[in-house]
């Protein structure tokens, strides 16, 4: 679309609101204190923005933090609104604290949970502001662009007038293309999880479920992507939140210390070499909507394992393009990785994850998507 000019507001840890053209796209620099709670003079400097940039049609993109919140609050001409569904906080929050015990929250705090209120016990109201902002956007919009049937049945419950664009997502560059999942090349009995930085993510299913697993394979070892939680590095300590304690002493206290390795934040080139290195790919979460590391597994055709939660139903048909466990089931996991661990066969099972993967995240037929909800929402004005 050469004809569009594109406007970009992002969050700024800046005292200023600033302006920058940077090859043809505009972009404003909105002051922002809080991602969950919005200001007088962060409302300010998007309205500054707006006027700048007088929009056809303001594109959001997340409806759950302050900027979406403020740049509603900002639009004085009614200039028409559209919002991408990411997740949705309100229905996250059920989930936030991952089924976690209260024993467990209470006794997993740190220093950095005094510091920054990240306590394991304020995991579901930490969602509540975000919540806020959220059904706020959702009822000053007037269109929603979602991809799941969960995402749908949420925001049309919140604001039965909403018009609702279905449009898929687009992947990094690199997992369109080769290297792909090859059976020979990946590390026999690895598990990849790719993120386990809150209870919400379910990486303490997976270690409940390593014990069984290792009865049949007792060379298996996870790699989680997060943070280094067995680490004795005083600053690794000094950046632990209550959940990575939690971990820690549930590796210790199940013994699994030599099958377990937390790699960091990662790249997207080493992102996809673990997704490459697996044997199976682990969606351990309570509630996702869409969540792009599954779908890059697939479209990789690494074998896939997820809680039936959320819009996964959307992506993956178990048995088919992957297979499904209940999140509280860790027994469920272990049984299901133990039997793939069995197979030295995956060719129909990849085909068929490449096969739904590429058709859901074509790039070129993405982009038609949205120039059609653009010229729709364009006509309508």
């Amino acid at each position: 679309m050469p004809e569009v000019r594109l406007g970009v507001m992002v969050y700024s840890y800046g005292r200023n609101y600033e302006r920058y053209d940077i090859e043809g796209v505009t972009y404003y620099l909105i002051p922002t204190a809080s991602i969950d709670r919005t200001s007088k003079k962060q409302i300010e400097a998007c309205r500054q923005a707006i006027r700048n940039f007088s929009p056809d049609l303001i594109h959001i993109h997340g409806t759950e933090h302050s900027l979406a919140k403020a740049v509603c609050m900002a639009n004085e001409d009614g200039t028409r609104v559209v919002a991408n569904i990411q997740g949705l906080a309100g229905p996250y929050m059920r989930y936030a604290d991952g089924g976690l015990s209260l024993w467990d929250k209470w006794t997993n705090i740190t220093l950095l949970d005094f510091y920054r209120g990240t306590f394991l016990l304020n995991a579901k109201r930490s969602f509540k502001l975000r919540a806020e902002c959220e059904h706020y956007v959702l009822t000053h919009v007037t269109d929603i662009i979602g991809r799941t049937q969960w995402d749908q049945a949420h925001v049309i419950t919140i604001n039965p007038n909403l018009r609702y664009h279905f449009m898929n997502e687009t992947l990094r560059d690199s997992f369109y293309e080769k290297p792909l999942w090859n059976y020979d090349r990946c590390k026999k009995h690895t598990i990849f999880v790719s993120n386990s930085g809150s209870a919400l993510k379910g990486a303490h299913q997976v270690l409940n479920a390593l014990p069984i697993i290792l009865q049949q394979y007792p060379d298996t070892v996870v790699n989680f992507c997060g943070s280094s939680v067995m680490s004795n590095k005083l600053k690794d300590l000094l950046r632990f939140q209550g959940y990575h304690l939690y971990l820690r002493r549930l590796v210790k206290r199940l013994h699994l210390q030599e099958h377990v390795r937390f790699l960091g934040s990662l790249s997207e080139t080493q992102m996809k070499q673990q997704f490459l290195d697996a044997n199976v790919y682990v969606l351990p979460s309570a509630i996702e909507n869409s969540p792009n590391s599954l779908c890059e597994a697939q479209i990789l055709g690494t074998p896939v394992v997820a809680s039936y939660c959320g819009g996964t139903p959307t992506l993956l048909t178990d048995g088919q393009t992957g297979h499904f466990y209940r999140y509280e089931e860790y027994e469920m996991l272990a049984q299901i990785v133990i039997r793939l661990f069995s197979i030295n066969d995956f060719k129909e099972l990849s085909t068929k994850e490449r096969e739904i993967a590429l058709l859901r995240h074509d790039r070129e037929k993405n982009a038609a998507a949205l120039k059609s909800i653009y010229k729709e929402l364009n006509t309508d004005n």
